[in-house]
């Protein structure tokens, strides 16, 4: 008799061992597709992810090229593709409703912003996000399952391509974006959809900051109703986000703008990876969007 107990508890054992070795073996790929389902439930377009490695002993999370597709009707390779993730986490917190980020970095951040009639691809994307928002979320999706806790997100070496309807394509490229308080409206964390829902306006609201004076204004315009309206829908702690990170774009630009005002087109030319030697206000294309940055950066002189 004792021999059977001592078997069955051998076998009970080595059952548990075994289903926690495949269980550990499939920690990435079940955390690849909790992201890219994350990610596109958010968006309302495909999102993948080619690597995730994660490490719950230790706490750590990297992952490389998240990629999310452009909406049907619009150009570019992509809507966003990212360098790579660097997230810690409190390993104990693993086991429970709520993971809290201990950090979240991304070093790498290209973005694609095409303006079609009558919309932009930001546009649509912006219009799936309000999903999330408001006191009764459309599904369950957006309420249940694992929860995030995230003070601070820090995303660097972001670059932004925006094609305009008419005239050349406009490039704002940005060191850093800080993010703070991300979750603070809520101590259980927030489910994943809504996370990426928070990060997207704030990262477009230092795109708009930064692109002030390079970017054509009806596009600018449209693009600031987007981030705006979204960021009203999804409640107050992203509307701070938005206005924290405009407000650490604007003083950044204040901290290296010459007192000259003749010599500011000048510095926004360098920092923009344009030409020397130019005037924004006497050199603004007579066509809207047409030779923006000759225009805008400096431009033939006649």
């Amino acid at each position: 008799m004792k021999k059977l107990l001592f078997r069955l508890v051998l076998a009970v054992v080595v059952l548990v061992l075994v289903a926690g070795i495949v269980g550990y073996l499939w920690l990435d790929t079940i955390a690849k597709e909790a992201v890219q389902r994350g990610g596109t439930y958010a968006m309302g377009v495909e999102t993948t992810v080619d690597t995730v490695s994660l490490q719950p002993f230790g706490g750590r999370m990297q992952m490389d090229k998240l990629k999310v597709a452009n909406p049907k009707g619009f150009n570019g390779p992509h809507l966003m593709e990212s360098g790579k993730f660097d997230v810690q986490v409190d390993p104990g917190s693993l086991m429970g409703d709520t993971v809290v980020v201990n950090k979240f970095e991304l070093d790498g951040l290209d973005l694609y912003i095409d303006q079609q009639m009558p919309k932009s691809n930001i546009s649509v994307i912006m219009d799936n996000l309000k999903k999330l928002g408001g006191d009764e979320p459309e599904d369950k999706e957006a309420s249940e399952g694992t929860k995030f806790k995230v003070d601070v997100i820090t995303i660097r070496n972001v670059v932004a391509h925006v094609k305009v309807l008419i005239g050349p394509e406009v490039t704002i490229k940005i060191p850093e974006i800080q993010m703070k308080n991300v979750t603070g409206d809520n101590a259980a964390g927030v489910a994943l959809p809504v996370l990426v829902a928070r990060i997207l306006p704030a990262v477009l609201a230092a795109v708009l900051e930064s692109g002030k004076g390079i970017l054509p204004a009806d596009l600018a315009n449209i693009l600031q109703g987007d981030v705006s309206a979204v960021a009203a829908q999804l409640g107050g702690q992203v509307q701070d986000m938005v206005k924290g990170v405009q407000g650490d774009i604007t003083k950044a630009f204040k901290g290296v703008l010459p007192v000259d005002a003749n010599s500011v087109g000048d510095t926004v030319g360098k920092l923009l990876g344009g030409a020397k030697d130019a005037n924004t206000d006497a050199n603004k294309p007579k066509t809207p969007g047409a030779g923006l940055l000759d225009s805008i950066l400096g431009g033939k002189k006649k």
